[in-house]
């Protein structure tokens, strides 16, 4: 998955971690940047749910199984089965589930490899 955010006039603006690129000029107006990394292991999370744990039958399984929980229960995923990518790069990361408790059951887990893919803490 390759993020873009479109964050304004200023070249250099944002950290090193980020590529910013020219997304748009329109006549005299100043180009407007965009922010761009790449994010490892989104839609790959959910298969490694269905393959190596077996949490679900089919990918698309992980919505109901994560919507049967009202939070995360504490648990916090860090994908980082090939390293982590923007905004770390860190090649040598390895994968995470931390704060588990007896409480935590598959739709906790389910919920918070969800939520890794949109979070980058």
């Amino acid at each position: 998955m390759f993020y873009a955010a479109q964050y304004g006039h200023k070249s250099g603006a944002v950290k090193k971690w980020f590529v910013d690129d020219p997304r748009y000029k329109i006549g005299k107006e100043p180009a407007v940047y965009a922010l761009e990394g790449s994010i490892a292991i989104t839609g790959a999370l959910v298969q490694w749910l269905r393959d190596n744990l077996g949490l679900i039958e089919k990918s698309s399984d992980v919505e109901a199984l994560a919507a049967t929980v009202e939070d995360n229960g504490g648990i916090y995923f860090v994908p980082a089965f090939s390293g982590l990518f923007a905004p770390y790069w860190r090649s040598d990361a390895r994968g995470a589930i931390v704060g588990m408790t007896r409480y935590v059951n598959k739709g906790h887990i389910a919920r918070a490899s969800l939520e890794a893919t949109l979070s980058r803490r």
